[in-house]
């Protein structure tokens, strides 16, 4: 369940970066994404935004935590010094906690020596989003932040689930909903039927998902409940023929590629997270990536 937040998240500030930005900065200017790849290892960091602060180019480097970490404060500043090798510059880390956790480690972190000197501090932000209320989100509108109002403090509700679809929706940003959709779907709780139904009636009002099934996520329930076999075979075809379709819409150069990379996974749950990245992509270089993935994201299912 983890990964399907963080892939959710990552999706955000992929599509989203400025207003990520603008959030933890006011007044940074976005200029690109930057890689977490690196020669002989890979940084495990959610985003690394390059950004123009006061003049400055700057990094801006983002993790999205599930759980409760007590090492956090210390892979953050891998992360930043990595980051600072490889590019050159200042770099500001930020974690933002989704879930409520007590006693969430706050910066600095600080090491000592004998006799209590201190031989490092790093400052770092912390975000707490179940300390925030989706007033904050209102206030900011920003359409990239907006799905995160389902995991503030009392926000895990259907009219704000319903309040974040018809926002996205009146903002002329749909390419956002399979993202919302999944959120609310984890916030609402996936064992409670009742909400999970309201969900599956809502993904049919709106018509960008009607050709990406992430209602299927009801399916899912039902075929861990008894009705394995059968449902096991037709969610997957239905998820293979549904991402085929994005495709063919979307980047039709990239039909072939997609069969050959997920006609031989048996997981839904890779086809799902995959449907997600492709309906939001911005360019056919980026879809591309994320079929390339696919391998990648079968390993760690």
């Amino acid at each position: 369940m983890a990964k399907d937040w963080d892939e959710s998240l990552k999706l955000l500030i992929s599509t989203h970066p400025q207003d990520f930005a603008s959030w933890i900065f006011e007044g940074a200017q976005f200029k690109e994404k930057l890689l977490t790849e690196y020669t002989g290892q890979k940084l495990e960091a959610d985003a690394l935004l390059n950004i123009l602060l006061d003049g400055e180019e700057s990094l801006l480097q983002i993790e999205f935590q599930t759980e409760k970490d007590l090492n956090m404060a210390e892979r953050l500043l891998e992360y930043n010094l990595r980051a600072r090798r490889e590019h050159q510059r200042p770099v500001y880390s930020c974690v933002i906690y989704l879930h409520n956790h007590n006693d969430v480690q706050q910066p600095p972190l600080r090491w000592t020596f004998t006799g209590g000197r201190t031989i490092l501090e790093f400052y770092y932000l912390v975000i707490e989003l179940r300390k925030l209320k989706p007033e904050d989100f209102r206030r900011m509108g920003r359409p990239g932040l907006t799905p995160l109002m389902i995991l503030t403090d009392g926000g895990a509700t259907r009219d704000i689930a319903q309040e974040i679809f018809a926002t996205l929706e009146s903002t002329g940003n749909e390419t956002l909903l399979p993202v919302a959709f999944t959120l609310a779907s984890l916030a609402l709780g996936r064992d409670n039927i009742a909400n999970q139904e309201w969900l599956q009636g809502s993904y049919k009002m709106h018509d960008i998902l009607k050709e990406t099934p992430i209602f299927q996520e009801m399916t899912k329930d039902a075929r861990e409940a008894g009705l394995q076999q059968g449902l096991q075979q037709g969610l997957q075809q239905g998820l293979q023929q549904a991402l085929l379709s994005i495709i063919a819409e979307r980047f039709p150069k990239l039909v072939r590629l997609a069969k050959k990379q997920i006609a031989v996974f048996e997981e839904p749950e890779v086809l799902q997270r995959l449907i997600v990245k492709v309906s939001v992509a911005q360019t056919p270089e980026e879809a591309r990536q994320y079929l390339l993935e696919v391998d990648e994201d079968e390993e760690d299912i």
